[in-house]
């Protein structure tokens, strides 16, 4: 499978928005393993390229900018800010979560993109589900929260939703139902499989002790 603009995009959000050259090849690497390119790196410069307005090699898809401009030679690069604005009809976003941190004292916007995926597939897959039981861990957020917690999963895309061929069908079996810490786990460590992630942690238990103390007071929603 040949390196396109779509893993960078992919690889790009799950570094932050912005990384050096140097870390995003390895990341789009682990997307695309069977990847011919002969050297990765070359290739994933010259997607950034072709896909930067900046840039002698744009092809017309303005996706990336450099973050030190045209006359730098520093590789590191993030995506098109106006692509992230949610107001833009031809924004990257599709309802993503924009949260504000302080880094030293700076405001620091910090996005996160997410591909067009269907709300009818994942409603359908949640209504088929048998057992709301994290498929990696095991855990039922119903068994740890009460009634807080029931029918709480996420439905997590086996094949990454950027590498999906655009027109492409996606069944109920292409998804797995994943707890919130064992789905940002498995994207967080680039493909890895929710078999692999299940397998990693059987050899890691008996099951971790919970750090907080119960409150013995009765919860109350404020």
């Amino acid at each position: 499978m040949p390196i396109r603009p779509e893993h960078i995009v992919e690889a790009l959000s799950q570094l932050g928005g912005e990384a050096h050259l140097d870390q995003i090849v390895p990341k789009v690497v682990e997307m695309v393993p069977d990847h011919k390119a002969a050297s990765p790196a070359a290739s994933v410069r010259a997607r950034l390229q072709e896909n930067w307005a900046g840039s002698a090699h744009f092809k017309g898809n303005d996706l990336f900018e450099n973050v030190h401009g045209p006359a730098a030679r520093a590789g590191v690069w993030r995506l098109k800010s106006d692509l992230l604005a949610p107001g833009n009809p031809d924004s990257l976003l599709d309802g993503a979560e924009a949260d504000i941190g302080a880094q030293e004292g700076r405001a620091v916007l910090r996005v996160h993109l997410r591909r067009e995926r269907s709300r009818k597939l994942i409603n359908d897959f949640k209504a088929s589900l048998t057992s709301f039981a994290c498929e990696a861990c095991g855990d039922d957020m119903e068994a740890i929260y009460g009634e807080l917690g029931f029918g709480y999963i996420e439905a997590h895309h086996k094949v990454p939703v950027a590498l999906i061929e655009e027109g492409a069908t996606t069944k109920l079996s292409d998804l797995a139902a994943l707890c919130a810490n064992c789905h940002r786990m498995i994207h967080r460590n680039g493909l890895m499989s929710v078999e692999d992630l299940a397998a990693h942690l059987r050899a890691r238990r008996p099951a971790f002790a919970i750090a907080a103390e119960p409150d013995e007071s009765e919860w109350r929603n404020d």
